[in-house]
């Protein structure tokens, strides 16, 4: 266990309801030390935003917390605590707080969790389809969900993926009642089989591809996957009366630059007029920034370079991003479960971007390894917003928006028509996703 050399300065972050009891052993052994506290309610203020650190003579402690949020507001404070040379630590969460277990502080503190916990989500009577469901986002709500719903059919296209994470499931969530289907959301034949067979209540739509850089040079793949598979599985859910629908979205969806980041925007309104034509079926969409962990992601991405080369690259600095944890993607998941809201897009307010300097700052406390600087790839943008200028604020709970959609074109579904045909050609079809204003 690791005995720290408190300045001091000392600074307490994260769980308040143990503030007290870190405070008090802290006093006790060192006792000259000044305690500053900051619980959840004073991320924002002015206090916290523009503190001013003592420079060499400061100690930051992150008190690890049970539910994990906000971030970006956590990781800029954490980045001015380093750039004044103040010593990071992490309090790990434990039952007995008779001892405290120190330990040199790490990014993944502010956002990882060791298990999902499942839900008390009370929808018993009620089947859950979810496609992508072996996929980061889809294998946490699965598990976030595993006690809640009579029954979770799962599909994916990843045969190792599902196969994993059924035995996850029937290993660490006994209790959860799964069918796991291989299945690709582009083959209407077997999707339509599936919803024949179990005729889901609820659908959460998690399948796409994500990756900008890659999706570049891949339009007819993100066509086929991201707007075909949703127009399938829109028209399914809808034909077989489940209650909800939801399309997972991203930020990148806003006046997006990128291939992927068009493809998701034209899921977004696919799922804006299929809640105008239908009647039973509530479909709505849920956005979200980039999600801390995530296949794929910038800090999966670095953690695997520096197992590598003992390096990292660093594309644009001053570029930033929204970050969100899972137990933010559950909170929001089970708002918009209960919101009566169809044809709405339902975002989490997360005021502070994180600019891609601070993240490796963070990255790379206490590590010594390079930083490669490159360029943004391709399609990557420099600053990711989640709403866009059009979409107006209807609701707030909280820190939960409901947006409304725009009006879509007249001539939407017919464009969509055109470019989901065999019948044109991939330059037609590339010509669409770029000029086409949706």
């Amino acid at each position: 266990m690791l005995k720290p050399d408190l300045k001091e300065q000392i600074i307490l972050i994260g769980e308040a309801s143990k503030f007290q009891e870190v405070s008090e052993f802290i006093h006790r052994k060192w006792p000259k030390s000044n305690i500053l506290n900051f619980d959840k309610y004073q991320l924002y203020s002015e206090d916290f935003l523009n503190f001013e650190f003592q420079e060499n003579n400061c100690s930051v402690i992150y008190v690890e917390e049970n539910y994990k949020s906000d971030f970006g507001t956590k990781a800029s404070f954490l980045d001015n605590a380093i750039r004044a040379k103040a010593d990071l630590f992490t309090i790990a969460l434990q039952e007995n707080l008779n001892d405290f277990n120190f330990k040199e502080f790490e990014l993944q503190d502010l956002y990882k969790i060791e298990k999902v916990r499942p839900s008390k989500f009370p929808q018993k009577n009620k089947k859950l389809l979810i496609t992508g469901g072996a996929g980061y986002i889809g294998s946490a709500l699965v598990k976030y969900y595993s006690d809640s719903f009579s029954e979770i059919i799962i599909l994916d296209q990843s045969e190792s993926a599902l196969f994993f994470l059924k035995e996850e499931i029937g290993f660490l969530y006994p209790s959860a009642n799964i069918r796991c289907f291989l299945a690709d959301v582009t083959n209407r034949q077997k999707m339509t089989s599936i919803f024949e067979e179990f005729e889901p209540e609820i659908v959460i739509h998690a399948a796409a591809y994500k990756h900008v850089s890659l999706l570049e040079n891949e339009i007819e793949e993100a066509i086929k996957n991201n707007i075909a598979g949703a127009y399938i599985l829109f028209y399914l859910a809808e034909t077989y009366k489940a209650e909800q629908c939801i399309l997972l979205s991203t930020d990148k969806a806003v006046e997006p630059k990128s291939v992927m980041g068009k493809s998701k925007l034209w899921a977004e309104r696919l799922c804006f007029w299929f809640s105008q034509m239908g009647e039973k079926t509530a479909f709505k969409t849920i956005r979200f920034g980039n999600v801390l962990g995530s296949t794929g992601s910038v800090l999966p991405v670095w953690q695997k370079q520096i197992e590598w080369k003992n390096a990292i690259n660093l594309t644009d600095g001053n570029a930033s991003r929204y970050f969100f944890t899972l137990q933010e993607v559950f909170k929001l998941t089970d708002f918009i479960l209960e919101s009566e809201s169809s044809g709405k897009i339902f975002i989490s307010e997360n005021e502070q971007a994180v600019s891609l300097n601070t993240l490796a700052n963070l990255k790379l406390y206490n590590r010594s390894a390079d930083i490669l600087r490159t360029e943004l790839k391709r399609g990557e943008k420099k600053q990711e917003q989640l709403l866009a200028e059009n979409e107006k604020e209807i609701q707030r709970n909280g820190n939960f928006l409901i947006l409304e959609n725009t009006e879509i074109n007249d001539d939407f579904m017919e464009q969509l028509s055109v470019l989901l045909s065999d019948k044109i050609s991939p330059e037609e079809k590339k010509t669409i996703i770029e000029d086409y204003k949706l």
